[in-house]
């Protein structure tokens, strides 16, 4: 069966060029506006959108199609965008794929960058069903997500059955990459409402502008660029459960209403007075002590008591050790199965690597560690970990950020403009030592599988020309 692609474009004869370009290939639908285009997500299973970002009702206007792709982050839709833009929109191309925007192609139309950028979307899509496969597959046959025989992970899950079957609200506290998330769905899969939505939402990595309208909605025209109504969260995750991660991200102006739903179970969408009823299992999680921000006035005292009901703490990888040696081998067969690669262990060298390491980072580090050692996998067996740091280099890192941090200035950073300048350095030293080559830096960065396209976003993002995309 050929693949689908839908083509979002006001313009026919664009939507005819593609056509005729794509049509050998692939199954062509098209739609010359967004209510079209929503008619065919209805009607077709579509594999891929091509979407120009100038539409209508506001054809000269990016911006349009810009918030139709943003839409699609937030209510979860998982299909792979490519998008349109003119010469002059580099900049909002890097913002589009910031948004969920595999990649993009510019008009007037070169057939041979069309062709290939929409054949390298296609194969990252089809890479990215095969890899969810893999995990469910694997999940299934692990029985559970939260693995590990030790006695605190044994005290987890006895704690999770406890507290599935109750509606209380629950705040998860545990270090980055500890699992949270993990903890959070397995309430959720072993709870009443497990064959509703599970919706979990970054409040630190959202917008503090955007968080109130993406919590409880809005109507058309409640502010600029309003341009329909578009449901929330609470909304979208009614019958189910909310999971608000890194919850003191909250900005003081959403913990009031925030609290309200929880009191009296009533939002109302930005722009509208009418009130709604919420049916939603909350879960929070923080990995900063929310008790210290209560003390310092940065976090609601009403609204910490309210969503601390039950606290459930998620213990950091080093607190349970001894499962490293599973844990190591539970990724060893998910990643080989990814890579299409025949593995079969770690060597003793190896494993003692692992069980030596710290892991500041966790589970969520371990993962990734052996996801880099997969890759570069030459025999059978892996013999040594070569990303992994000893406690020389890790010490050497440490002493290097502390001198860093010494030297900032007193009264106060851009943080922003820090961090990025820093990004656009670690890219520019990466290519550099890379010989201009995007999928090299990419891995000497440690970006995985995804080396080469996390380089072209960040390439694009700080408008970096390098040389060929791999060797």
């Amino acid at each position: 069966m050929q693949r689908v692609i839908l083509i979002v474009d006001d313009n026919d004869i664009n939507r005819l060029n593609l056509r005729l370009l794509l049509k050998d290939a692939y199954t062509v639908v098209e739609a010359g506006d967004l209510e079209q285009a929503d008619t065919m997500l209805t009607e077709h299973r579509v594999d891929l959108i091509v979407l120009d970002l100038a539409l209508p009702p506001e054809p000269d206007n990016p911006e349009i199609g810009m918030c139709y792709l943003e839409q699609f982050g937030r209510e979860g839709i998982d299909i792979p965008v490519v998008v349109i833009t003119g010469h002059d929109e580099r900049k909002l191309a890097s913002r589009a794929q910031q948004a969920g925007a595999l990649d993009f192609f510019a008009k007037p139309f070169d057939p041979d960058e069309v062709r290939s950028t929409i054949d390298a979307a296609m194969q990252a899509r089809q890479q990215q069903l095969r890899e969810q496969e893999v995990s469910r597959l694997l999940d299934h046959r692990m029985g559970q997500a939260l693995l590990g025989d030790s006695e605190p992970m044994q005290t987890l899950r006895n704690t999770i059955e406890q507290v599935a079957a109750a509606p209380s609200s629950v705040l998860i506290h545990g270090e980055t990459g500890s699992g949270k998330e993990l903890v959070a769905r397995s309430l959720h899969a072993l709870s009443s409402r497990s064959d509703g939505p599970f919706i979990a939402i970054n409040c630190a990595a959202t917008e503090a502008g955007l968080l109130e309208s993406e919590l409880f909605g809005h109507e058309k025209g409640a502010f600029s660029g309003a341009g329909k109504r578009h449901l929330g969260w609470f909304e979208r995750a009614s019958g189910g459960t909310l999971f608000l991660d890194e919850v003191a991200g909250l900005p003081s102006s959403v913990q009031g209403k925030l609290l309200r739903v929880l009191e009296r179970g009533e939002f109302s969408r930005l722009g509208s007075e009418a009130v709604l009823n919420s049916d939603v299992r909350l879960i929070c999680s923080t990995r900063e002590a929310l008790v210290d921000l209560v003390e310092k006035g940065e976090f609601r005292d009403d609204l910490y008591y309210r969503i601390n009901v039950v606290n459930i703490p998620v213990p950091p990888l080093r607190e349970h050790a001894e499962d490293i040696p599973f844990l190591a081998m539970h990724f060893l067969e998910r990643k080989a199965l990814l890579c299409n690669k025949t593995l079969e262990r770690f060597s003793q060298a190896a494993m003692q690597q692992l069980t030596a390491y710290s892991w500041p980072g966790n589970v969520r580090e371990l993962e990734n560690v052996i996801e880099r050692a997969v890759v570069l996998a030459a025999t059978p067996v892996i013999e040594m970990i070569p990303s992994l740091e000893g406690p020389r280099l890790r010490q050497e890192r440490e002493d290097l950020l502390a001198s860093w941090l010494e030297r900032l200035p007193q009264d106060g950073v851009n943080a922003e403009m820090l961090l990025d300048e820093m990004e656009n350095r670690l890219v520019q030293t990466a290519l550099l030592r890379s010989g201009q080559v995007k999928a090299r830096a990419g891995r000497w960065l440690g970006f995985g599988e995804r080396a080469k396209d996390k380089m072209r976003y960040l390439c694009d993002k700080h408008d970096i020309h390098p040389g060929a995309d791999e060797e």
